[in-house]
């Protein structure tokens, strides 16, 4: 977590299964996105979370209301699947929904979303 923030931070795969709930149906668990963003402490100028892929190939910019309401990091998952996905359910389009997720960055603002040329879903 960096940008408009006053504490930036990063979490590792064990922090997050401290922190999570069990993800029925899948190996992992679940963190809601609100702790996360609030531990960071953003600054009052603060209106979107860009989450980006790890690849840097896909980013998504989600307005903080929402992310902070609705989104959910899924670390862990079956065999095949990506270690870390940000999910936005309920919101405005499933583009909010970042596989491999690598950054959450705090901004002014959106940022472009960006899509990678051969769309997997």
């Amino acid at each position: 977590m960096n940008g408009l923030v006053d504490r930036p931070r990063g979490y590792d795969l064990e922090t997050l299964h401290d922190m999570g709930t069990p993800d029925h149906g899948a190996a992992g668990v679940v963190v809601a996105v609100r702790p996360l963003i609030e531990a960071a402490r953003p600054r009052t100028a603060a209106t979107h979370v860009t989450a980006l892929s790890a690849d840097g190939a896909y980013s998504a910019s989600i307005p903080l209301t929402d992310a902070m309401a609705l989104g959910e990091v899924h670390a862990g998952g079956a065999d095949g699947e990506p270690v870390l996905r940000l999910q936005v359910p309920g919101g405005m389009t499933l583009c909010w929904n970042v596989k491999d997720l690598g950054l959450l960055r705090v901004t002014a603002g959106p940022e472009p979303d960006s899509l990678p040329e051969i769309l997997t879903h």
